[in-house]
């Protein structure tokens, strides 16, 4: 699933504000939860926009030891990512994929970070810092 990724130097869990670039640029709002890559269509019906997330790094927590495992994004490798526009405030959510059985016996856990090619510009140096807007308002 994700528990937690790694972008400049900062850690991020679920329900921390986190950002990404869309479309229509930047969006920063709170990681709210998973998409299921095997229904990311009915997202999309319901008004789910397509982002990126950037990450050196993800986590899964092992369904068995209870501790973090960590592996390398590659550089030109994005988190995908889901802005969920139904509420009455946009969330971000990760989208999750099946863990191969590799990944299964490494992680220790059924579901994966959807890993692809960004799609989006990406962002640039500083904005981490919460001084942009959000362009999805």
């Amino acid at each position: 699933m994700c528990a937690t990724f790694q972008f400049r130097g900062k850690t991020y869990k679920p329900g921390q504000e986190i950002t990404g670039s869309g479309e229509r640029g930047i969006v920063r709002h709170a990681w709210a939860g998973f998409a299921r890559s095997e229904i990311l269509s009915w997202w999309q019906k319901r008004g789910g926009v397509i982002i990126d997330i950037p990450a050196e790094r993800f986590a899964e927590r092992s369904g068995i030891t209870g501790k973090l495992i960590w592996d390398d994004v590659a550089d030109e490798l994005v988190i995908r990512g889901l802005l969920d526009i139904q509420g009455t405030q946009p969330l971000i959510k990760v989208v999750t994929r099946p863990s191969s059985p590799g990944e299964i016996e490494r992680f220790q856990h059924p579901r994966m970070p959807l890993l692809e090619s960004a799609r989006f510009a990406p962002l640039p140096p500083g904005v981490v810092t919460g001084d942009e807007p959000d362009l999805f308002g």
